[in-house]
């Protein structure tokens, strides 16, 4: 969960200049000092992008976040089988059984995508090799479902596993199919995050980076520059009660499949999903202190005409709202 959502927004996409702080609602980022932290020692720097803004050991650690992600992918397990406790394209060498060394690829758009397919490949020197290969479920899935082969299989094994034990054969193939529901969770103030399947959802909004210099004695400290961000977007929605009660028939899902294969989709302009839904503007919900003002509580009244909203992937945007007021 943080992987796919936190972690990339808090880096530029060329992993050059990264934030010391995130805000799940953050409509603007800019050198001054926030309330909600005693930053007197950084300057004013905390949600800004740069080398060394915020504290400076982050830039030396932050690039160890993929390859950790990437190492608990797979774990062998006690019945000499295999798991994949998390997804993602990969592929990964283990011994199984009686002592076979196999490889499996994983091929895939998760999180952007609910199909995932594995292939299973033999050494030369064996026609088959029994051994149980377990598939973790979510928990905010419902109805997962797995095929062999083009055949749908059984899952068998607890609500949170699925475990495949059989003979396997050189280039035998799994797909395994995670459906994905529009819900919502409850926050602070009783206001509400939009999720789908693994994915936390935020208001897409327009991004101006403007680049700066620090100067004098900073520069030691910070770096030559860093990057602010503004957006023109109309940010201070609520939701429609409505809306809420049954969110599957009252939003629409647009998935772009040349997005989802695209080099690299962590950001706004190439996110492969879209959510629309109905809002009204909230006028009395203002910008305080250079951040969104204090949150509205759920559910008041607006007076303002609906609006469709457009809702994009948290770990795809830089500037969002991601809890949202629920409004009359």
């Amino acid at each position: 969960r943080i992987a796919f959502n936190a972690l990339p927004t808090q880096i530029t996409d060329d992993f050059m200049n990264k934030q010391y702080f995130q805000q799940a609602n953050q409509i603007m980022i800019t050198r001054h000092p926030h309330n909600f932290y005693e930053d007197a020692h950084h300057a004013a720097t905390d949600i800004i992008y740069g080398t060394r803004t915020g504290y400076p050991c982050c830039f030396s650690n932050m690039h160890q976040a993929w390859p950790k992600f990437t190492q608990s992918l797979w774990y062998a397990t006690p019945d000499k089988g295999i798991a994949a406790l998390a997804y993602s394209p990969s592929e990964v060498v283990a011994q199984v059984g009686d002592g076979h060394e196999i490889s499996i690829i994983e091929d895939t758009y998760y999180p952007m995508d609910d199909k995932i397919r594995f292939t299973i490949r033999l050494s030369n020197s064996v026609k088959e090799v029994t051994f149980p290969f377990h598939l973790r479920i979510p928990e905010w899935c419902k109805g997962a479902a797995v095929t062999i082969n083009g055949i749908t299989d059984s899952i068998n094994g607890g609500s949170d596993m699925a475990i495949l034990h059989r003979p396997w054969k050189d280039g035998d193939q799994v797909i395994l199919s995670l459906p994905m529901k529009v819900e919502s969770s409850r926050w602070y103030e009783n206001s509400v995050a939009i999720e789908r399947g693994p994915l936390v959802y935020a208001l897409k909004m327009e991004e101006r980076w403007m680049k700066k210099e620090f100067v004098g004695k900073e520069r030691n400290q910070f770096g030559f520059d860093y990057y602010e961000v503004s957006s023109p977007t109309k940010w201070n929605y609520g939701i429609l009660s409505a809306t809420i009660e049954d969110l599957e028939k009252n939003s629409q899902v647009t998935i772009d499949p040349d997005k989802q294969s695209c080099d690299y989709f962590w950001n706004v302009r190439n996110a492969p999903i879209q959510i629309k839904l109905k809002a009204k503007e909230m006028t009395s919900w203002r910008i305080y202190n250079e951040m969104t003002g204090p949150l509205p509580f759920s559910t008041s009244k607006s007076e303002q005409p609906e609006e469709e909203i457009v809702l994009v992937p948290y770990g795809c945007t830089t500037l969002r709202i991601s809890e949202f007021p629920v409004v009359r």
